[in-house]
């Protein structure tokens, strides 16, 4: 599950609900100020789909900057480590290391989104009966999508720093399709001892996920037909063995989806059509010799819609 933007939430129930506005504001400030603020350690568990993980995370920020590990304590043997915008895994057993970069990658506290005041258009918030979190007093908000193009989320804050304890991630029927959750979780009054410590890379092979490109400003591939709210952020070729896939990434601010597209000649055994993994939707469609993907945490429909509405700028103008 991608921990999305939730300062964001807090500043929309600030805008949206006056009475509790004071109190939540205090936790915004408290949020926005955590992740370059607080050192702390404990144990987080993953629920998605019927697959259950547990990881033990650490948390520094200084003058260089913000450093997170999470290491899983049952299947495979992993660390992941981020240092600002670099996110290095490890895999032990594999002896293989991978790296990518992202600007707006954070795996607990993201950056705010560009159009916080329009969130209020397509997400309502309700404060719910506060609850207990590694035992913590924590707050509980209730996002609910006004439309059917985007999932639910609900969140559990620690009451005292804003730090995000719990996430669910809900469907249209308000069902639980994914969930994080602090089992332990500790203050800690510096950073740990490991913090921005030199990953031991001998012996493995390193692999770079994305290798850093100029973005591209204007794609000749365009969404004609997205649901109310999403709006581009990033647009990217990637060079890859078989050629270049364009990569377009959309959000609404807490909801994101990817488009990608490549040339038919370079997929093989990929069919079009519906699929789904746990929370995670995706649609293939072939569009003027090429092959479109599109995949995220969001209905199924949401998928399907974009897809079928992908097209080359030139075409869709010449409408």
């Amino acid at each position: 599950m991608r921990f999305v933007s939730v300062q964001a939430l807090f500043l929309f129930a600030c805008l949206s609900a006056p009475a509790i506005a004071s109190e939540v504001s205090d936790l915004l400030k408290k949020m926005t100020d955590a992740d370059r603020q607080l050192n702390y350690q404990g144990v987080l568990v993953l629920r998605k789909s019927n697959d259950l993980v547990a990881m033990r995370i650490e948390h520094a920020s200084d003058d260089r900057g913000i450093w997170e590990s999470m290491v899983s304590l049952n299947g495979e043997a992993r660390r992941v480590v981020r240092v600002n915008d670099e996110v290095t895994s490890v895999y032990p057993e594999r002896q293989l290391l991978t790296v990518t970069h992202s600007k707006n990658k954070h795996t607990l506290h993201p950056a705010l989104p560009a159009n916080l005041q329009k969130l209020e258009s397509y997400y309502t918030i309700n404060r719910l009966k506060d609850d207990r979190i590694a035992d913590r007093e924590a707050v509980v908000l209730d996002v609910v999508p006004n439309d059917a193009f985007r999932y639910g989320y609900r969140y559990w804050l620690d009451e005292k720093t804003g730090i995000l304890l719990r996430c669910d991630l809900l469907s249209e029927k308000r069902h639980v399709l994914e969930q994080m959750m602090f089992t332990l979780l500790e203050y800690l009054p510096a950073a740990p001892v490991s913090a921005f410590s030199v990953i031991d890379r001998k012996g493995f092979k390193e692999k770079r996920l994305d290798p850093i490109q100029p973005v591209q400003k204007d794609p000749v591939w365009q969404v004609s037909d997205l649901p109310t709210g999403f709006m581009l952020t990033q647009s990217r070729v990637r060079q890859t063995r078989k050629g270049e896939i364009l990569h377009l990434a959309y959000s609404d601010g807490l909801a994101s989806v990817s488009v990608f597209v490549e040339p038919t000649g370079a997929v093989h055994q990929k069919r079009e059509g519906a699929s789904m993994m746990g929370a995670l939707n995706a649609y293939r469609t072939n569009v003027n010799q090429h092959f479109v993907t599109v995949v995220g945490e969001v209905p199924a429909m949401t998928v399907m819609q974009i897809a079928q509405s992908v097209s080359p700028v030139n075409a869709a103008s010449a409408k």
